[in-house]
């Protein structure tokens, strides 16, 4: 991505992990289920205040503040094992057929690791993320739910190429495919 080119601002889930349910910023509708074809990944780190903050919005994303998250201190470990303060992200571009609409999704922490075996699963078997769609969902979990993909059906070549062209313009602006 060039300095002139910003990163398109996209209706995204957010995740209401307490409840299983996911709420599209764009149209606020609650849903504990999603069927989409997913396009695209992107990882990125970010760190959120404390809950003494009034102010939620992220403190830091991808190095913005501290610098490059490679060389911060918050994206360390702790001596004695406590996680990182800054949460590793990874975030899907979905295409909803239903709705025809572009969504991100961002899971982070623990949920990260769901997304990266599916991640791994179609880069074993077909090389591609958008050959087929998928359901994500929550399952009740301890305390909290859990993300779950589930494969779906697979698309036809047509509908394929019809996503390669939406993955082309994805990759513009910082995602990434297979």
């Amino acid at each position: 991505m060039t300095d002139t080119q910003t990163r398109p601002t996209l209706p995204t889930f957010s995740l209401d992990y307490a409840a299983g349910t996911f709420t599209n910023t764009l149209t606020g509708e609650q849903t504990t289920e999603i069927t989409a074809v997913v396009l695209a990944q992107r990882e990125g780190r970010v760190l959120w205040p404390s809950s003494l903050n009034p102010d939620p919005r992220p403190e830091c994303v991808d190095g913005s503040k501290y610098g490059p998250c490679d060389e911060c201190r918050f994206a360390d470990w702790g001596e004695n094992g406590e996680p990182p303060v800054c949460s590793e992200e990874l975030t899907l571009l979905l295409w909803l057929p239903a709705d025809f609409q572009l969504v991100e999704l961002t899971a982070r922490r623990s949920q990260v690791r769901v997304i990266e075996q599916w991640l791994g699963m179609k880069a074993l078997v077909s090389g591609i993320l958008h050959d087929q769609e998928v359901t994500v969902s929550m399952k009740p979990g301890d305390g909290l739910h859990h993300l779950v993909l589930l494969p779906g059906r697979v698309l036809e070549e047509k509908e394929v190429s019809r996503m390669n062209e939406l993955v082309v313009r994805a990759e513009r602006f910082g995602f990434e495919g297979l």
